[in-house]
Order: structure tokens, then sequence, then C-alpha cells
């Protein structure tokens, strides 16, 4: 089963096959329970023509359709994957800083039907074949809303797993996976998950707050690789207890992670 993974490691190492990206996602709730989602979704530019010239070299010669990832049609159809009665309002594509991609902007009603995917494979699928992905196997963030002159929101976050098979965290030792062309490849590479309450946060167990802004997910995966020492902690560390997760990840440059369930916000 899909987990939330504290154990990042063989995680990184797969990204080398899906290319540099950044999924940054914001969902900001009203008052009364509805709200907006707003997603970016961007791969280096080095990676996107990497892949449009190999996928050229398959493709019909005499199609003029230019490659590409962001397509707004698979923006449209995701809507949704964040739950019922979500809709796509607008998107656009995206350029910056060797960076490319599409920023989409979502529209709900009812906090309670959302859900968020923290791992963003499906984000960032290079399209080679179809994948089949079961619905069972994924697991998500969940909200229950709350009305009131206070209002609050309930986070249910997906399970930890703790034990990571020894064969998915095997790394070949002949292999110089901190050398300078793979660090220089994790830069910008990030993923983010925040949540932005209208008005003001007034009570919360939360453990990243500023503002009305509470991060449920931050891994800036440039920062983590920089430190040979810290992928070494990833790979030999295993808290088994929550409390001694949380100080464990706290030791980490560039993660953020919140471990506590529930979350509970109060907000006016």
């Amino acid at each position: 089963m899909k987990r939330l993974k504290i154990l990042f490691l063989f995680f990184i190492a797969a990204t080398l096959l899906t290319g540099c990206f950044k999924v940054e996602t914001t969902v900001k709730i009203n008052k009364d329970g509805s709200g907006k989602i707003f997603q970016t979704v961007m791969m280096s530019k080095m990676f996107v023509e990497m892949i449009s010239q190999f996928a050229g070299s398959f493709g019909d010669s005499s199609s003029t359709e230019e490659f590409s990832f962001f397509d707004e049609e698979k923006f449209i159809e995701s809507a949704k994957e964040f739950g019922d009665g979500v809709q796509y309002v607008d998107g656009e594509y995206v350029s910056e800083d060797g960076w490319e991609g599409f920023r989409a902007e979502y529209t709900f009603d009812d906090l309670n039907k959302i859900r968020l995917e923290p791992e963003p494979d499906d984000k960032v699928s290079i399209g080679m074949g179809e994948q089949d992905i079961e619905e069972e196997d994924t697991e998500y963030y969940f909200f229950k809303f709350i009305k009131g002159d206070v209002a609050e929101v309930i986070i249910d976050r997906p399970e930890i797993e703790k034990d990571i098979d020894a064969e998915e965290t095997e790394v070949e030792e002949n292999n110089d996976e901190f050398n300078e062309v793979f660090l220089k490849m994790m830069e910008g590479m990030r993923i983010d998950i925040v949540l932005e309450f209208e008005g003001e946060i007034v009570e919360t167990n939360a453990t990243h707050v500023e503002g009305s802004k509470v991060t449920l997910l931050a891994m800036d995966f440039g920062e983590i690789v920089k430190n040979k020492e810290t992928l070494e902690m990833l790979k030999k560390s295993q808290p088994d207890e929550i409390e001694d997760l949380e100080a464990f990840v706290e030791k980490i440059p560039g993660m953020k992670l919140e471990l506590k369930k529930p979350v509970s916000v109060k907000f006016k």
C-alpha cells in the first residue's frame, strides 16, 4: 500500500527516473467550509526538453503537435482527484528560472468532500504508457469541517510507514549518488502542501503555523541532499514512536512534516 514515507532516500532515487519536479498545493479555506485549491506542477526545462526529443523520435514525423507534459485537459480532468464537487476554474502555463509547468485553480463548496494526495506520482508522470493505479492503494489527507462562530477544521493524515524494506533503501556503493551532478539535479525540487484559513487562527495543535497558514508537508529535496550525513541519517534511523519521529524530522533541514493525528485548527 502506498504510504506517506518518512525515509525518503529510495523515493529521491526514484525521482531520477521522472526528472526534477515541483508540486505546490495550497488550499484556501473559507469560514463557511467552501474554498479554493491552487496547484502548481513544474518540471525542469532540461528534463522536459530531453523527454520531448525522446518522444519525438518515436512519434509521427508528419504530426505538427508539440509534445507537452502540461495539457490543460488533464488538469480539468484531475479536478475529481480532489474529491466530489471540485470544479476547475482556470489555469495557465508558467515558466521561470529553468522550470516550466502549469498553475491550476479549483473551487469547492464543501471541505468535507476534499482529499489531498501527498505523493506527486500522478502529477509528474512522464506518460510513457498507461499506469494501473488502484484507488484503494492511494492514501490521502481528509478533512472534517465544523461550522460555528469559531469554525473548526480537523485534518486526518495518512498513516506513517515506519519500517522500510531493506531492498527499498539499498544503494549501490559504487554509485556516487552524492556527486555534483546529483546535487545539481535536486536543486529546486520540492513538494509543498499548505492550508490557508480565512480570518485568524485562534487555536491549533499544528506544528508548522505561520499567520493564517498551516503547513502539512514541505520537502525541499535540494536542501535535504546537500549534506551526505543527512541522507545517511534518513537511511539508517527509523524511530518507532511518533514523539521520537517528531524530534527526528526536526533535525532534517528542508523538511517539514505534520505528524499529529488528527490536526485541529479553529479560526474566525
